[in-house]
C-alpha cells in the first residue's frame, strides 16, 4: 500500500444551521486504502460524506479544512470546488438507485458524465464499457447500456454505479452504506467489487456503515464515529479485535455476547443497530463522559 495521503481532514466541522452535527473531524486517507466509518443511525456519517464532496447545498461547512491531493477544497470558490469534486470523486448511495436518473438509460447517462469528465471518446465506449462491465461480471453490456435503471435491481444499480467510476477513472470513492440496501446474496459481491477498485484500479474509498463485520472484510482501518466525533481509529484488525475506546468495546461486547464473537461478512447484515438495543439493555450504558 503506498503511505501517501490523497485526502486529509483537519478539525472539519459541520451542520445544517442549527448547530454542528460532526466536529472536529480529522484524519488523513492514503492512496489505495478503504476507510470504513463505523456507527449508529444519527452519529454524522452520511453528513461527513456530504462534506467531503461538496457538491450538495447542505452541510455547511462551519470549521476546519480539507484538502484533496494537495489541493484546499475549503478555501476554493464553490462552483470550482464542485468541478474539481466531481472529477475526483465518486459517490454511491444507500438507495443504489440515486445515482441514476430512473428513466433515461445508462448509456446516455454514461456519455453525459464520461463527457463531463473528458472521459467520453465516441470510437472506445463500447469496447471501453464492455471491458469494465467484464471485470465486475455483468455481462450483456449492450442491453445494460439500452436499459433505465428503473428496470434493474439494487444490486444491479450499486455495481453499475461502481463500473461508471472505474470509467470515470475517479480516484476517490464516497460510499454511503453501500451495501444495506442489497439482499444478502449480492452484498458480498458488491462488497467484493469495492475491494478491487483499491486493488487493481488504485481508488482510495471511504466507506459508512453500521455493519462492522463488512467494516473488517473490506476495511484497512476502521474509525467508530459517535455524536458526531470521531472517537477510535487504527487498522481493521486493532479496532475490532482490540478495541480501545469503552464505546467501541461496549459493541464489540455486546456482539460477542450476542453470537460469541463478530461474525465473519458473508452476505449478512451485522448491525450495529441490533447491537446497540444489546448496549442500551444494561450491558454498556452512554454518557456524556464515555465520549
Amino acid at each position: 500500500m503506498n503511505n501517501g495521503s490523497i485526502l486529509t481532514l483537519d478539525k472539519l466541522s459541520a451542520g445544517y444551521g442549527t448547530g454542528d452535527v460532526i466536529s472536529e473531524v480529522s484524519f488523513s486517507l492514503r492512496q489505495d486504502e478503504i476507510l470504513c466509518i463505523a456507527g449508529q443511525s444519527g452519529c454524522g456519517k452520511s453528513t461527513l460524506l456530504r462534506a467531503i464532496m461538496g457538491v450538495f447545498d447542505l452541510p455547511e461547512i462551519t470549521g476546519g479544512s480539507i484538502t484533496l491531493n494537495g489541493t484546499v477544497l475549503t478555501e476554493l470558490p464553490k462552483k470550482q470546488r464542485r468541478e474539481l469534486s466531481t472529477r475526483s470523486m465518486g459517490l454511491i448511495f444507500q438507495n443504489p438507485g440515486a445515482a441514476f436518473n430512473p428513466i433515461r438509460s445508462y448509456e446516455k447517462q454514461f456519455r453525459e458524465a464520461l463527457s463531463g469528465c473528458g472521459k467520453y471518446d465516441k470510437s472506445t465506449f463500447n469496447a471501453v464499457v464492455e471491458e469494465v462491465f467484464s471485470r465486475l461480471g455483468l455481462g450483456d453490456a449492450k442491453r445494460i447500456l439500452r436499459s433505465c435503471p428503473y428496470e434493474m435491481s439494487g444490486g444491479m444499480n450499486q455495481r453499475i454505479a461502481i463500473a461508471l467510476t472505474m470509467l470515470m477513472g475517479q480516484r476517490l470513492l464516497l460510499a454511503d452504506e453501500p451495501t444495506s440496501a442489497l439482499d444478502a446474496g449480492i452484498r458480498r459481491q458488491v462488497a467484493d467489487e469495492i475491494k478491487l477498485l483499491r486493488d487493481e484500479n488504485g481508488v482510495s474509498v471511504i466507506a459508512v456503515t453500521h455493519d462492522l463485520a463488512l467494516a473488517r472484510y473490506i476495511a484497512d482501518r476502521v474509525a467508530i464515529m459517535l455524536g458526531g466525533r470521531i472517537v477510535e481509529l487504527g487498522s481493521s484488525e486493532d479496532v475490532i479485535s482490540a478495541p480501545a475506546h469503552p464505546y467501541t468495546r461496549a459493541l464489540i461486547g455486546a456482539a460477542a455476547q450476542l453470537g460469541g464473537s463478530l461474525p465473519e461478512f458473508h452476505g449478512a447484515d451485522f448491525s450495529l443497530e441490533g447491537t446497540l438495543r444489546e448496549v442500551a439493555s444494561g450491558h454498556f450504558v452512554l454518557t456524556e463522559g464515555s465520549a
